[in-house]
């Protein structure tokens, strides 16, 4: 369970800034994600280094993950899905400026839901 979150979360932020790059370099940089979660199974919070290189992301840690789709929308607008195959992850939020913030729901071998925080950092 804890090894689902740890991966969905490094595969989100693996591919939060797929599609639109040019128009989203401003938020090129390095990123903490904090998630932290809230209901089910999942009981502990973990935080993620997350590099952020001409609109395309990569998890610092560069850990393999599942199959993403989805991604950030120009606006900064976050909707992703991590498929698998013990389950599923649905993160959707949103990136203003330095700062980001949203929710994430894991379904399948285990289910917990939560909430997750991005800082810019430097």
């Amino acid at each position: 369970m804890h090894r689902l979150l740890i991966m969905s979360i490094l595969t989100v932020t693996s591919a939060l800034i797929a599609p639109a790059a040019v128009a989203q370099q401003q938020f090129d940089g390095r990123w903490s994600v904090h998630a932290i979660p809230e209901t089910g199974s999942c009981h502990r919070t973990h935080r993620y280094a997350v590099v952020v290189e001409n609109g395309v992301a990569r998890n610092a840690s560069r850990q393999p993950g599942g199959q993403v789709t989805g991604g950030l929308e120009p606006s900064g607008r976050v909707r992703i899905s991590v498929q698998r195959p013990r389950g599923r992850a649905d993160i959707t939020g949103e990136l203003k400026g330095h700062s980001g913030s949203g929710a994430w729901i894991i379904t399948g071998r285990i289910s917990c839901s939560g909430r997750w925080t991005a800082t810019k950092q430097g």
